[in-house]
Order: C-alpha cells, then sequence, then structure tokens
C-alpha cells in the first residue's frame, strides 16, 4: 500500500479535521484534541 503525504487543500480543512476526530474520539481520554493539533501545524 502506498501513501502520498502533502498539505491539505483550503477546501478540505473541515474533511481533514472530522476524519481526525473521528479516528481519534476517546481513544486515549474522553473526546479528543487531536484534531486542533493538526490544524495547526
Amino acid at each position: 500500500m502506498y501513501l502520498i503525504i502533502r498539505l491539505e487543500k483550503q477546501s478540505e480543512y473541515k474533511e481533514v479535521e472530522n476524519v481526525t476526530r473521528e479516528v481519534f474520539w476517546n481513544k486515549y481520554k474522553p473526546g479528543c484534541d487531536e484534531h486542533l493539533v493538526v490544524l495547526e501545524i
């Protein structure tokens, strides 16, 4: 499997935030903050 890592486009910000939230929700603690970190980079 090959992955291409690239910066997201501005039009993809909301989708990236939602996917990140879904992946990490209640994974390590109740809720999550990871989606905020992804958007700060």
